[in-house]
Parts: C-alpha cells; sequence; structure tokens
C-alpha cells in the first residue's frame, strides 16, 4: 500500500496571510485535541490589500488545515470518520467583509506507523536525529485512510485508495506527494 502527504499546493503565492483566533492553539489543534471556542462560526481574519489576487484552494493550511466545502464533503462522502469540523469564515481585517467560508478540520488520529527499517535518520546541526526520509508500515495503520503522522505530526498522510478516490474530483491546490518523495534536509 502507498502512502500520500495530504496538503496544499505549496508555496501557493495568492493564499491570503492569515491571523488565527487564540481559541486555536497550533499544537493542540495538529495533536487532535478539540477546541473551545465561545461561539462558531470561527473568525478569522485576513490582511488583503487592493491589489492582491486572492485564491482560496481547497485546503489552505495555516498550521492547521481549512477545508472547502467541496473538501469536506468528499471526505465525508469517501468514509473519512476522523476529522472534527469547524466552520470558519474569514473575513478582511479591515472591511470585516465575508471573504470565504471553509471548515477547520481537526484530525483525531494520530498514528505511530513508521516502517523503521525503510525509514532514514540523521543527526542535525543541534545533535538531534531527524527523519529525512520515511515509509509508512500498513500493518500499523489501524485501517485508516487518513491520520496524522506520530513522528511528525504536522504532516495529513492518506492511503492510496483514497488518494485515488480524491484525484478524480478537480480539486484546486490540493498535493498528494508520495511519503517515499519526502526529503527533509539537516
Amino acid at each position: 500500500m502507498q502512502y500520500y502527504i495530504f496538503d496544499e499546493v505549496s508555496p501557493n503565492r495568492d493564499a491570503p496571510y492569515l491571523d488565527l483566533p487564540d481559541e486555536i492553539d497550533l499544537i493542540e489543534s495538529i495533536m487532535g485535541k478539540k477546541p473551545n471556542f465561545d461561539e462558531l462560526p470561527i473568525l478569522i481574519t485576513a490582511e488583503i490589500d487592493e491589489d492582491e489576487k486572492i485564491v482560496y484552494t481547497d485546503i489552505i493550511n495555516p498550521g492547521v488545515p481549512l477545508f472547502s466545502q467541496k473538501m469536506k464533503s468528499a471526505l465525508d462522502e469517501f468514509g473519512v470518520t476522523n476529522i472534527d469540523y469547524y466552520p470558519v469564515h474569514i473575513i478582511d481585517e479591515n472591511s470585516k467583509e465575508l471573504l470565504n467560508e471553509c471548515y477547520l478540520g481537526i484530525v483525531t488520529d494520530i498514528i505511530s506507523c513508521i516502517d523503521l527499517d525503510n525509514s532514514v535518520f540523521k543527526e542535525n546541526t543541534l545533535g538531534r536525529t531527524v527523519i529525512t526520509q520515511f515509509e509508512i508500515e500498513h500493518t500499523k495503520t489501524a485501517g485508516l485512510n487518513l491520520f496524522r503522522f506520530h513522528n511528525i505530526p504536522g504532516l495529513i498522510i492518506i492511503n492510496e485508495d483514497l488518494k485515488n478516490k480524491l484525484s478524480k474530483i478537480e480539486f484546486k491546490g490540493v498535493s498528494f506527494k508520495n511519503t517515499k518523495e519526502y526529503n527533509r534536509q539537516v
């Protein structure tokens, strides 16, 4: 079974700069902890210059993924049940105009499934061992088609079946990079 890193196409030079509200803690969100919001939808402000061309993709990733309605519907249709969704309104910082509606997606499963024999570890300049290349051990994925990777929790991983289904839909700005292509420089 092949696995893929599920992300936005990077860099999206036309993405808006988003200012996450205090209720969204980056680390806790990546680790799957449910945030406590005073009210929904979550308001996220965007800094927009009048001359800028802004492109809203089907995944916007300011540290934690924001999914379009189209992406959320596809993930629901294809049986992904381990994402908690929270509605988000992206608003212009100055005019308070509604710019986009999407969903904050908190992936609830973090799986330790690295194939130690086929992954590469190197020491960085601080003397810490880091993963520079990795493969997934499919027998350790609990049969999930989408999950966060325990060893690098900022990554969302999908299996080949889900990747093939999602690839048939015309999404804007979505990347499916094979995990074997991951190459972190130390």
